[in-house]
């Protein structure tokens, strides 16, 4: 991916989840926590074209330089192939995806704002996770991501009435499943 100028990240959402997690992601702080939301968002398949901003927020940038020297192992390029792909939140048929994901660059379509507005939106989601010490929003952002991981975030993996009914309801013989 080429990458032609800084990613600009706005709003209140960013400006508190990065204040409040730079001590936690010390090291890239602005690009680390980027990264984070923007797995976030695409897990979710959830996007935010633009964050309320209040007079307080400060905006802040991730570096292309540091975007160029962190892409040279395809982290950002796959995030995009996954994200292109797989979104249910933009209306392309199956060649346009994989022209986009596999193919030649098309200038048109600008990749470091669509995977910026799936970070947007994961940014609203760290924000929701800081606690009043790093401790704690450590362990919020922790048991988010395991509950996540092992299937247990009904934000993404919501039970449909039919598999709760399932454990409850008797079968033919009247015994319960």
């Amino acid at each position: 991916m080429d990458f032609r100028s800084d990613v600009v990240l706005k709003g209140a959402a960013w400006d508190n989840t990065i204040k409040d997690l730079g001590k936690i992601f010390n090291t890239r702080t602005n690009f680390s926590i980027y990264l984070l939301a923007m797995s976030i968002g695409i897990m979710y398949d959830q996007r935010i074209d633009k964050l309320d901003e209040t007079e307080e927020s400060e905006p802040h940038n991730v570096p292309r330089t540091v975007l160029s020297s962190q892409n040279m192992d395809g982290r950002i390029d796959f995030m995009f192939q996954a994200a292109i792909l797989t979104s249910q939140t933009i209306d392309f048929n199956e060649d346009k995806r994989l022209q986009l994901a596999f193919g030649d660059n098309d200038d048109s379509f600008k990749k470091m704002e669509f995977l910026t507005e799936f970070a947007n939106f994961g940014a609203t989601k760290l924000a929701e996770k800081i606690g009043t010490s790093n401790l704690e929003s450590m362990e919020n952002i922790k048991n988010f991501l395991v509950s996540t991981l092992e299937g247990r975030n009904f934000d993404i993996d919501a039970l449909s009435e039919e598999d709760l009914l399932d454990d409850w309801m008797p079968d033919f013989t009247g015994e319960l499943n």
